[in-house]
């Protein structure tokens, strides 16, 4: 599957939507430090144009971050060149050795309209089990599905770029399909481009039952993020899920 975010894409991305990952940093600085292993590498999953993973740089953190678009990788690598970054699929890459694996900002939602998503990420989640060593620790976000729905449009604009996106929410098919449309200005001239893509929802039993089957161990733990994560001797995972989509 190719990248959702090409350069137009890209660009905005990385100048004005690097907030949930900015915003998820503390808290997962601070289960990483909590953890019940020492945990000094941690692989950043989609890890986009590099926000999230420059706080763990920035914490002292070994960090390699994994991402199938080539323009936010670049940003990245000027961003945050101390960490080394992947330019792959999280669903072909192999995973290095680590004790953590973050996949914030749901980078296990963006699938092809035909993949089979359910084993995708099951898959991924057995390889993460594979991977981590006892007591390491998954920390991922999906899109939930349910109530209020997340259909709506989003405008946001910055000195030379906007972004228009129109999102819709099929209930009974659990996706989201999200229109989007970018327009840059390049030296005098504007550069329109336009996207369709498709996301799967899921709920907290679902990937509780997924992760279990896949080797990793949770029990719930109570805050305001709604997740859930483990300190036990098998890897484990902290799980959050996410209802404001537009962002």
């Amino acid at each position: 599957m190719g990248s959702l975010y090409q350069e137009g894409l890209a660009y905005i991305q990385a100048a004005a939507f690097g907030g949930l990952a900015q915003g998820a940093a503390p808290e997962v600085l601070r289960l990483l430090n909590n953890a019940a292993i020492q945990i000094r590498r941690v692989v950043d999953v989609g890890c986009g144009a590099g926000p999230l993973t420059a706080a763990l740089v920035k914490a002292g953190f070994d960090a390699t971050g994994i991402d199938s678009s080539d323009e936010l990788l670049g940003i990245a690598r000027g961003a945050v060149p101390r960490a080394r970054f992947i330019n792959k699929s999280i669903y072909d890459a192999e995973i290095p050795s680590c004790e953590a694996i973050l996949a914030i900002g749901e980078p296990l939602t963006y699938d092809a309209e035909d993949a089979d998503a359910h084993t995708l990420v099951e898959g991924f989640l057995e390889r993460a089990s594979e991977v981590l060593p006892a007591g390491g620790m998954l920390i991922f976000d999906v899109i939930e599905f349910g109530e209020p729905s997340l259909a709506g449009r989003l405008w946001s604009s910055g000195d030379d770029w906007a972004v228009l996106v129109d999102t819709k929410e099929n209930q009974n098919s659990r996706t989201l399909i999200r229109d989007i449309e970018t327009f840059r200005r390049v030296d005098r001239f504007h550069r329109r481009d336009a996207k369709s893509t498709a996301y799967g929802c899921s709920t907290p039993i679902h990937c509780a039952i997924n992760s279990v089957r896949a080797g990793l161990q949770w029990k719930p733990r109570s805050n305001t993020a709604h997740s859930v994560s483990a300190r036990v001797a098998e890897p484990s995972f902290a799980l959050a899920f996410n209802r404001r989509w537009l962002r």
